[in-house]
């Protein structure tokens, strides 16, 4: 573990983070502004594209005239599109270069651009690392990193595969110094199980102070698996195997943590006592199994959950430390909702006409080709940060 490096990589991750938070402060007091900025400028730089032609890009000189013009669209309506995006075509959708496609629902394709994939750095990894940074989080252990990062590269250049992961890949030059896992664990030839992987890389690493990971689930399974092959763990770490050089000190201390240890209670600040933050990036809810991981973790623990984001877009960003609650960001969607208890996509509104206890259906135009697109996300409003909406998921 080199300190030195850790320290410069934190820093880093903290000033990218305060540069972004700085940018919502501003953005939020007047939120509508951003949004037909937003728009004018999606018309504008995309008019040349194949379907910037053919719904009349160039003749669309308002937001609401976007909102009336443009047909509503599902999943269905871009399948050829994708396609072809996924084969190297250009200017399809939009005009910007499509650098990655995510994987939604386990099988269809959801191609990604260069301008969104940096929303995603800037409002999941970067606003985390921030709220961890201003709490003291940042310090110089090592990142516990148990993003699905199994990327693959098509014929055409583009990545697939895990969004995270991608980021966490195109960062090379720091990884092994900052993260516990190494990042081509996923895709090793000769191991298949990858909750031992995750499990042996972290238990031979004491000093950890953050963990990440996509959803708060990865770290139970993880922890659950270390309670039940914890004796065959200490052995490999103490014998060495072909990923990890022997440690005969930190399997004696893992056993001697383990030995007494009863199922479902705090482990994790006896095994890394400087374990003080979990940033998630997915959270949709939060379950009883939360709660079992409040129990591993103990009242030292503390988790940013980043906000509402999917193959589909990054939607919503972390405000505060243990708050599931955030702020829907105004400058890089556009947002239209339909109330929960309306039958019919006939009356819409914007962020500006949201109340305080009532829920909406999520319809979004996205940097990477997506225009009002029914998310079939539901979230609820349940405050203001500035002018702008804080909402967590609904049901």
């Amino acid at each position: 573990m080199d300190e030195r490096v850790i320290k410069i990589v934190n820093e880093a991750r903290w000033t990218d983070g305060m540069n972004v938070r700085n940018r919502l402060d501003d953005i939020t007091y007047n939120p509508m502004r951003s949004q037909e900025d937003f728009v004018m400028r999606l018309l504008r730089e995309n008019a040349r594209t194949e379907y910037g032609s053919k719904h009349g890009f160039r003749k669309i000189h308002s937001m609401d005239e976007f909102r009336r013009y443009i047909p509503l669209t599902d999943y269905d309506d871009y399948t050829s599109y994708f396609e072809r995006i996924a084969d190297g075509e250009k200017n399809v959708l939009t005009a910007y270069l499509t650098e990655h496609i995510s994987i939604l629902d386990g099988f269809r394709k959801m191609p990604q651009s260069r301008w969104g994939v940096q929303v995603n750095y800037d409002y999941s990894f970067c606003s985390g690392f921030y709220i961890a940074g201003n709490h003291g989080f940042l310090t110089e252990g090592m990142t516990l990193n148990l993003v699905d990062n199994s990327v693959e590269r098509l014929p055409s250049g583009i990545t697939i595969g895990n969004m995270l992961g991608r980021l966490l890949v195109k960062r090379e030059f720091d990884n092994d110094q900052v993260y516990v896992i190494p990042v081509e664990v996923t895709n090793y030839p000769q191991r298949n199980d990858i909750l031992y992987m995750q499990s042996l890389f972290a238990l031979r690493q004491e000093h950890i102070s953050l963990a990440i990971c996509d959803r708060y689930d990865n770290l139970i399974e993880m922890l659950r698996y270390v309670e039940k092959h914890w004796p065959a763990l200490a052995d490999d770490i103490e014998r060495g195997n072909p990923f990890i050089q022997p440690d005969p000190e930190r399997a004696h201390a893992i056993r001697e943590i383990m030995e007494p240890h009863h199922i479902g209670t705090q482990m994790v600040g006896q095994l890394w006592p400087g374990l003080r933050c979990v940033i998630v990036y997915d959270v949709d809810r939060l379950s009883a199994g939360f709660e079992l991981l409040r129990t591993y973790c103990g009242s030292k623990v503390h988790f940013v959950f980043t906000g509402i984001s999917s193959p589909e877009g990054t939607f919503s960003t972390a405000l505060n430390l243990d708050d599931p609650q955030t702020v829907l960001i105004p400058d890089s969607v556009f947002y239209e909702f339909k109330p929960k208890a309306t039958p019919n996509y006939n009356t819409l509104l914007t962020l500006d006409q949201l109340e305080i206890g009532c829920s909406y259906e999520l319809i979004v135009t996205t940097l990477s080709g997506l225009y009002r697109y029914k998310t079939k996300k539901t979230i609820l409003v349940v405050g203001r940060y500035h002018d702008t909406p804080t909402v967590i998921i609904d049901g």
